[in-house]
């Protein structure tokens, strides 16, 4: 596996082919819905799109509107190890994390994205939720954590279908307003462990909260 270069954020023409091409064979193939875009920052400025983990997609789902920008996400360290598939996903912004081992390297290259005014998507629940029914988990202190040290809003977003997200199955991709610094009680000048827990569960929340509301409204309609 080559290795991944964490020292700058480099740019590829690649994401924003498959984006045009590929994304409305997505929108057709999984039936995409999307809902509460007008949420999605217009001015840019320093934020990260958090996202409940469903299925290897989640980056793509989220990022296919027009009006969301590209989006560096963090994918397993073992998926690199592909050359084809390390090469598509590295073009398609995504970069190496080494699951349950605080690795720094990943967390800084994610501060550094931010610095430089591009956007980050992050998994809070760390791994993929492949049971539960879809029912998004537990956040890891990631989030909070690149929030806190770069100043950085987080834009909740929840991805639901009813069970197992399949070719043909209708999934539905809500986005939640922006979450400031004060909402998850990150402006403080001293934080405390329990502070980062508590925001990193805040942000889980209010994905809970998209995702619950759309089960309801799915649900009803029945």
């Amino acid at each position: 596996m080559a290795e991944f270069d964490y020292s700058k954020v480099k740019h590829y023409k690649f994401y924003g082919f498959v984006k045009k091409v590929f994304g409305p064979l997505f929108k057709r193939v999984y039936k995409l819905e999307f809902r509460g875009l007008e949420n999605v920052p217009r001015d840019g400025g320093r934020y990260i799109v958090a996202i409940n983990h469903t299925c290897a997609f989640d980056p793509v789902f989220v990022s296919i509107p027009k009006n969301v920008p590209p989006l560096h996400f963090m994918a397993k360290v073992e998926l690199f190890k592909n050359p084809i598939v390390g090469w598509v996903i590295r073009h398609l912004y995504g970069f190496p994390v080494k699951r349950g081992k605080g690795d720094n390297s990943a967390i800084e290259y994610g501060e550094k994205i931010i610095e430089e005014g591009h956007v980050m998507a992050i998994c809070p629940e760390g791994r993929r939720i492949k049971d539960k029914n879809g029912v998004p988990q537990k956040a890891k202190s990631g989030v909070a954590v690149i929030a806190a040290k770069t100043g950085a809003s987080v834009l909740p977003v929840a991805i639901y279908c009813n069970g197992p997200i399949k070719a043909g199955k209708k999934v539905v991709i809500s986005y939640g307003a922006p979450l400031s610094l004060s909402d998850m009680g990150l402006d403080k000048e001293e934080l405390a462990p329990h502070d980062i827990k508590n925001a990193a569960n805040l942000v889980m929340d209010s994905i809970m909260q998209l995702w619950e509301a759309e089960h309801r409204e799915q649900n009803n309609s029945r």
